[in-house]
């Protein structure tokens, strides 16, 4: 049976999109984050291997695309492994990457997910 790296927990936040040597900016809905990634809704399909940034509030994430599933007409699922985080509310719990504080802030909560 597959064991994740780290729990995920369910959340609902908008953030923006950049690939990494393209033009254009693209709204993107986070639905669910970890320690160390993201899951997000994206209307473009964007492959593998990908680098991209998200703003969020006013925290930039930058990683690696690591998977992508078309979930229905116009929307896609990204799987985004987050390498670094710069800005006011950069995750960083004793040196190490942690997200989920990021978006567990002010009224903000994120609820944990089922395995």
């Amino acid at each position: 049976m597959y064991q994740r790296a780290s729990q995920r927990y369910q959340i609902e936040a908008t953030a923006i999109m950049r690939q990494f040597g393209k033009p254009g900016l693209f709204l993107v809905t986070i639905l669910d984050v970890s320690t160390s990634g993201l899951r997000v809704s994206s209307p473009i399909a964007v492959p593998s291997g990908t680098r991209v940034t998200l703003v969020y509030q006013k925290t930039e994430l930058a990683g690696e695309i690591r998977y992508f599933r078309e979930v229905e007409d116009g929307q896609v699922n990204l799987g985004v492994s987050i390498e670094t985080a710069i800005g006011p509310g950069a995750p960083l719990e004793n040196e190490e990457l942690n997200l989920v504080p990021l978006f567990n802030q002010g009224t903000r909560t994120v609820a944990r997910m089922a395995s």
